[in-house]
């Protein structure tokens, strides 16, 4: 299927929109202060994810800030180190500032011309908002993750096909088409383990340009 195909787009936020790797690495600093030694990037990351990954579970009770709290105050302890409850908050509070790659306005901006747009991630109320207002959609485009069944269930008949546009990281839903955006890549895999394997947002307008004139 052609990207002109779709009538949809499912966009993941984090690493495809936003920057949350750098803001992730840059709110942690203080803690990697403290741990000493060189720590990769990779490396950290990692010990992120798996963190986060155990906690979300518990994302009804905790909310988005408690998730990135508690895995705040377990990465301090995974490091050996003691890190306060205010520590922690700030952390989580950090989300509201991460960056959005440079190419993700003026993507949407273009994307939005041709799709019906939804956003797919977690945050809270009050820097929902604020995202949206930078991504230029309305706050009921924003999907949580923890409600996206629910939408492919109640809405995705009204808008297939959609593509599902996400990180390489993350699993499938089986429903849709992907489109995998690697930005770490500096070459993208061949064969492409989705239906499409590009490096960034631009990619994607760039493609969606080349398809128009086919």
């Amino acid at each position: 299927m052609g990207l002109t195909d779709y009538r949809a787009l499912l966009i993941d936020c984090d690493e495809v929109l936003v920057d949350r790797d750098s803001g992730v690495l840059a709110a942690l600093q203080p803690l990697l202060d403290s741990r000493g030694g060189h720590p990769s990037r990779e490396q950290v990351l990692a010990e992120y994810n798996t963190v986060v990954a155990n906690l979300y579970p518990r994302f009804a009770e905790l909310g988005f800030s408690g998730v990135l709290c508690f895995a705040h105050r377990q990465l301090a302890e995974r490091w050996g180190l003691h890190a306060s409850w205010e520590e922690g908050m700030s952390f989580a509070r950090s989300a509201g500032s991460w960056a959005l790659f440079e190419d993700a306005p003026g993507a949407m901006l273009y994307l939005r011309k041709f799709y019906r747009l939804r956003v797919r991630g977690d945050r809270d109320a009050e820097d929902r908002g604020v995202l949206c207002e930078r991504l230029g959609i309305a706050p009921e485009d924003f999907i949580s993750l923890a409600d996206d069944l629910q939408w492919l269930s109640e809405q995705a008949e009204d808008v297939q096909p959609v593509l599902h546009v996400t990180r390489p990281s993350v699993a499938a839903h089986g429903v849709f088409d992907r489109c995998l955006i690697g930005r770490q890549r500096p070459r993208q895999p061949s064969p492409c383990a989705a239906e499409y394997c590009i490096s960034s947002m631009a990619d994607l307008v760039a493609q969606h340009q080349l398809s128009l004139r086919r």
